[in-house]
């Protein structure tokens, strides 16, 4: 089954978006909750718990929703930093950081990554191939960047005796070898999503209706709207934006960076993608750059993902200072960016 596109609207983005978070709703029925705070408590003794929290963000959001990992693990660093007295605003930062770095890598890690491979046709694997050195770049910079910080979070705390049930990470790596074998026959990239979240049933069967309560509906709609509103308005304004956008989505440095980078701190990196690509369309070579120029201006100020303003609004509820917590994740961002610029 193909999906032809209804004039500028793309049905196939919608349905990959869709399974996109069904293969988030089966991580998280199958507890992935408590393994990724588990794996957090394993590497705490040995790298302390703010570069703890860098690489398990690091690891894991390339292979399911940032989103869903600050969801997760958010309010765990708070109730962290309020046990042992610390300040939570570099935990949340660290978070926020190496989920919008990470998260860049795959065609799955975010939902402005889905639309780009969706809609340029690119491989999985070429995808890799385009952001993989960007991304461990920006990584590098900001693990310097956070160093005075993490020297502070030196707690001594026993590692966890087991790691519990390793499901969650046996799923993603079922998914992920998935879409590597989908992508190798040429299938359309809807097609290995719908069948990753299908394959989630087999560990979850015992509990299927979970996965229905875990699936964020609210959030899909809330990007559906966003991806169709701009659609929309990027298709009538589409002869006034050209100009502007043609020299972003071909990839000419340092203006497509700066674009994504600008426009992604006003209405959101997943918005601000989907204008690329429906103003002047990007290349299969090309996507793999705007991908990373997306993920990374997620870092450069609180309204650029949509994971930032999860984190900070629980930071906001929990007392913790926004202000100071935006304060370091700019400084960070702007270091981190530099990759997104070459």
């Amino acid at each position: 089954m193909t999906f032809a596109p209804l004039g500028p609207f793309d049905p196939s983005i919608y349905v990959s978006l869709a399974f996109l978070f069904g293969i988030a709703a089966q991580f998280r029925a199958m507890d992935g909750y408590s393994f990724l705070r588990r794996a957090l408590a394993s590497l705490e003794p040995k790298t302390g718990i703010l570069y703890a929290v860098a690489l398990v963000t690091f690891v894991f959001s390339p292979f399911i929703l940032n989103d869903v990992l600050v969801l997760i693990l958010t309010p765990a660093l708070i109730k962290y930093a309020k046990q042992h007295g610390l300040d939570a605003a570099p935990l949340i930062v660290a978070e926020i950081t190496f989920t919008n770095i990470s998260s860049s890598l795959t065609p799955i890690g975010n939902p402005q990554n889905i639309l780009l491979w969706v809609s340029s046709g690119a491989s999985f694997v070429g995808f890799v191939q385009g952001t993989w050195l960007f991304v461990l770049g920006s990584a590098a910079i900001a693990t310097v960047a956070l160093a005075p910080l993490a020297r502070r979070y030196r707690v001594p705390r026993d590692p966890p005796a087991t790691m519990g049930s390793l499901s969650p990470a046996y799923y993603l790596a079922l998914v992920t070898l998935t879409v590597l074998v989908s992508d190798a026959v040429g299938l359309a990239s809807y097609v290995p999503l719908g069948v990753g979240f299908v394959l989630g049933f087999a560990f979850t069967f015992r509990e299927a209706s979970m996965v229905a309560r875990e699936f964020d509906f609210r959030s899909l709609l809330v990007l559906y709207a966003f991806v169709a509103s701009v659609t929309a308005v990027s298709y009538v304004l589409m002869p006034l934006l050209v100009p502007y956008v043609q020299p972003a989505a071909r990839g000419t440095q340092p203006y497509s960076g700066l674009f994504v980078g600008v426009v992604s701190n006003f209405i959101s990196n997943v918005p601000a993608t989907q204008l690329l690509i429906n103003t002047a369309g990007v290349s299969p070579s090309l996507a793999p750059k705007i991908a990373v120029e997306a993920g990374l201006a997620g870092n450069l100020g609180p309204i650029a993902s949509f994971a930032n303003l999860l984190a900070l609004q629980m930071a906001r509820k929990s007392g913790v200072s926004v202000k100071r917590t935006i304060g370091i994740q700019v400084i960070v961002g702007i270091l981190a960016f530099i990759p997104a610029l070459l």
